[in-house]
């Protein structure tokens, strides 16, 4: 019976994958996010403007669209604190159709980008998919968290309110 115990334990630890970067900081290097809407924006304008939130997912992940739907909320709840999201997408160019109806029929207010070539996740040394990432307005990473399962979301609000409160 124990040994069932450790390997659901270790099971869940290792499902859980989260990496908290408080107080390490490193710098990014400026990149371009392409949106789904065929604009381009660049990382330097949504840091500017407050904390930004950067989710790389994929179709195939129902982990990261789970993930959206509550970053989805906080973007509502903090926009005006100055938060940005931008939720990266992962697919090849033949799936990014199904992306886009994905979101719009979700009708999500999140920044959409896609990353079919897969640039900007090898830059920020992505390996799990979802990745979350929260940077400061110099571009440093505060935070990063690898997986995603439920209640994650509620970590990842409390680090925004003390990132907010303590401008």
């Amino acid at each position: 019976m124990q040994k069932y115990f450790y390997i659901f334990f270790l099971s869940c630890l290792f499902q859980s994958s989260i990496t908290l970067c408080m107080n390490e900081k490193f710098p990014l290097p400026n990149i371009n996010f392409e949106l789904m809407d065929g604009d381009e924006i660049t990382f330097k304008e949504l840091v500017n403007e407050g904390p930004l939130l950067v989710h790389f997912w994929a179709m195939w992940c129902s982990p990261c669209k789970k993930e959206m739907y509550h970053l989805d909320k906080l973007l509502k709840k903090y926009k005006k604190y100055g938060l940005n999201v931008v939720c990266v997408n992962t697919d090849k160019i033949r799936s990014l159709p199904k992306a886009k109806a994905y979101t719009r029929q979700k009708r999500y207010n999140l920044t959409i980008a896609s990353d079919p070539s897969l640039n900007i996740l090898k830059r920020l040394n992505v390996n799990v998919m979802p990745t979350t990432f929260i940077f400061n307005n110099k571009g440093e990473v505060l935070y990063k968290r690898e997986g995603y399962i439920s209640g994650d979301e509620k970590q990842t609000e409390e680090f925004i309110n003390s990132i907010l409160l303590n401008k």
